[in-house]
């Protein structure tokens, strides 16, 4: 875990989930493109799947993380 230190400064979704030791849907990690390829480059940049299908995955990844935060401040008090 990353409680005890800085994150570094990287971009590399593989590395950030490893890192955090957690676990990634593998159509998120394939959204590795956008964060630094599609900024810098020209695309085209076509999505790995839906965007309906994306967002719902991000959100249901947004919910868990805020779960697992939520947990761990509970167990810290």
């Amino acid at each position: 875990m990353l409680a005890d230190r800085r994150p570094p400064r990287v971009h590399d979704l593989e590395d950030l989930v490893a890192l955090a030791g957690q676990q990634l849907d593998p159509l998120l990690l394939e959204l590795q493109v956008f964060a630094v390829e599609a900024r810098s480059e020209e695309g085209p940049f076509p999505l790995p799947a839906p965007r309906q299908e994306l967002l719902a995955l991000v959100e249901a990844e947004l919910e868990r993380c805020e779960r697992i935060v939520a947990e761990q401040g509970e167990s810290a008090a």
